[in-house]
């Protein structure tokens, strides 16, 4: 009995294993389908986006949030309110300033020249643009 019962859940564990890997083929037909491929974008990789989400989630999410969204943070006891990454200022910033923030530090904000390389910074800045501004 135990065999069965064995033999019948291996059967049921190959088969839900096999339908969650198939990937299902679109039914709408009607949709026209263009004959040449989408042109590459000039912009970031997804791979060269997965370090800076990474330095991104350790170093400013505790405080612009997951969602670049900024607010009213406690650290070390003191209450400072961190600008919107999504904001109209946070956009009409340059690149070049974005990158010094990060730096050097802007405000109350730490300076990461010690923690980020040059191109993580670059990278940063990117991600931020692409993620949260939309550039």
């Amino acid at each position: 009995m135990k065999l069965i019962l064995l033999a019948l859940g291996c059967v049921a564990f190959a088969l839900i294993v096999t339908a969650c890997t198939e990937t299902a083929t679109p039914t709408n037909s009607s949709t026209p389908r263009s004959a040449a491929p989408a042109a590459a974008s000039p912009s970031a990789t997804v791979d060269e986006l997965a370090a800076a989400r990474t330095n991104y989630t350790k170093n400013c999410e505790g405080c612009h949030g997951p969602e670049g969204q900024g607010g009213l943070v406690k650290i070390d006891n003191k209450q400072i309110k961190v600008p919107s990454l999504k904001a109209e200022h946070a956009i009409k910033h340059t690149d070049a300033e974005i990158t010094d923030f990060i730096t050097n530090g802007h405000e109350e904000m730490p300076a990461f020249k010690d923690k980020l390389t040059p191109a993580e910074v670059t990278q940063l800045v990117r991600y931020v643009r692409k993620t949260y501004q939309g550039k």
